[in-house]
């Protein structure tokens, strides 16, 4: 089945929009078309609810089964033209779909959301317009996967905003020729877009019991959150002789998919957020169920939102940043989850992070942006082996931890309770991939440690005195 989707704000419609459809039904252009008055998006003063345009739409196209009136996009104040795409398409699955539009807006188009992806995907209809050349705008979006068809009707225009102004300054009888009969008649007596119209009331409820007598969830959209783990630890590199110089490596914990979408590809330790638990119980849960790990320290990170950031729907993204000493770990980890040492090299604002696991090494590289108000976001450059957006979510926690460690005592978390000032040194120039000068490190830590009379004794070394956090200061 073909099928025209037909936007605007349809305030009030008109025997343009009524000729314009009628038309494309009697040609066979399309099997049906949706109609989809848009929500209230800039609050404008003079636009009225949705629901009475949509019973103004009603009335000029009743008894037409070929006419579809829409209440999604005002439903949820949208102005997005590709997420109501999103929805028709999976309403319509099969259809082929067209969104319908004057060459006018075709000039403007590229400054449409998303632009891009509504050529790639979706097919447009556009509907010629008396001196508005679109020629060259046909030729740039050409090279898009989506069909553009161009139709001459011969429609006259008819605006919205002058039948407003003059049924404002009671001018009925010119408002009537650009209205529908029945429409007119509708807006008279309900006095609409007149002087001492007042908006419609939709619904008063006395009590919260009688509105959810009536309220159903399914009128508005839906979205899926997960919770997702940067687990980060702290571990010896293996000497290969007593003299080689003491090193300790910064990893991450992945986890392999074994399903699609990415099967095969390395993701963050992550799931979806059940309806009876809270953001931190799905992520102690998700630790568990992915890589048989419980009593981890977590911490949010920050919320991921980006609308296309998961393939399957729109999904919206708690990141926890989690911190483990690995000696504490006792358990077997799962077999598809490991640990992968870190490597994160910057040169400008290009970022690499080198990840280096038993069996299996890959680099991923992204772009640090610093927008007008001073935040710091990334974007990705080049990434084959990490799924979803985790590569964002990676090198945010990584900054974000190495922020963190020289303000907090965040630290202690991947440290065990006893060690030398020297071990604790490592574990900080592990996280800052950098080396602090021994002076410095000693008069920072002084407050936060305690000397215990304790000596730990280490082939090829000299001993060095045991300390233990002092827990005086927070963590947070």
């Amino acid at each position: 089945m073909r099928i025209g989707v037909y936007g605007g704000s349809f305030n009030p419609c008109h025997l343009m929009h009524k000729k314009l459809v009628l038309k494309l039904l009697d040609d066979n252009v399309f099997d049906r078309i949706i109609i989809l008055p848009t929500g209230n998006f800039y609050k404008k003063s003079n636009l009225l609810k949705g629901e009475e345009r949509m019973k103004m739409l009603e009335i000029m196209f009743e008894n037409n089964p070929k006419v579809i009136i829409s209440d999604y996009e005002f439903k949820n104040n949208l102005i997005c033209t590709y997420r109501s795409l999103d929805f028709l398409s999976n309403l319509y699955k099969g259809d082929s779909i067209y969104f319908i539009l004057g060459g006018d807006n075709l000039l403007n188009f590229n400054t449409w959301k998303r632009y891009e992806y509504i050529l790639d995907n979706y097919n447009l209809l556009v509907i010629k317009r008396k001196n508005v050349d679109i020629d060259n705008k046909l030729i740039e979006f050409s090279k898009y996967k989506g069909d553009i068809k161009v139709l001459d009707l011969d429609l006259s225009d008819i605006s919205s905003s002058k039948i407003r102004d003059d049924l404002y300054n009671n001018r009925l009888s010119d408002a009537e020729g650009k209205l529908d009969s029945n429409v007119f008649s509708y807006i008279i007596k309900n006095g609409l877009y007149q002087r001492d119209y007042k908006p419609l009331s939709i619904c008063e409820y006395m009590s919260d019991e009688e509105f959810l007598k009536t309220y159903n969830s399914d009128s508005y959209e839906k979205m899926s959150v997960t919770a997702d783990i940067t687990l980060f630890s702290v571990s010896d590199i293996e000497k290969k002789n007593y003299r080689q110089i003491d090193q300790k490596a910064f990893s991450i914990l992945l986890v392999k998919r074994n399903t699609p979408p990415f099967m095969g590809k390395w993701c963050l330790p992550g799931g979806f957020l059940s309806l009876d638990e809270t953001l931190e119980d799905c992520a102690n849960r998700v630790l568990i169920t992915e890589a048989n790990l419980n009593n981890i320290y977590l911490e949010q990170l920050y919320t991921f939102s980006d609308v296309d950031r998961d393939i399957r729907t729109r999904v919206l993204s708690a990141s926890y940043i989690g911190l483990v000493d690995k000696n504490k770990i006792t358990d077997k980890i799962n077999d598809n989850a490991k640990f992968f040492n870190i490597e994160l090299i910057e040169e400008d604002e290009i970022i690499t992070l080198n990840l280096k696991g038993n069996d299996e090494s890959f680099s991923s590289k992204v772009r640090k942006i610093i927008n007008k108000n001073g935040i710091i976001k990334y974007e990705v450059i080049e990434n084959n082996y990490l799924a979803f957006d985790n590569l964002l979510v990676i090198i945010t926690s990584i900054k974000r931890l190495q922020n963190k460690i020289n303000y907090t005592d965040i630290v202690f978390h991947m440290m065990p309770e006893k060690f030398t000032l020297k071990e604790l040194q490592l574990v900080f120039e592990a996280i800052l991939g950098k080396k602090i000068l021994d002076p410095v490190f000693r008069r920072n830590m002084k407050n936060k440690v305690v000397k215990l009379d304790e000596i730990k004794s280490d082939g090829g070394h000299r001993p060095a005195y045991l300390f233990k956090y002092s827990g005086e200061n927070n963590y947070e």
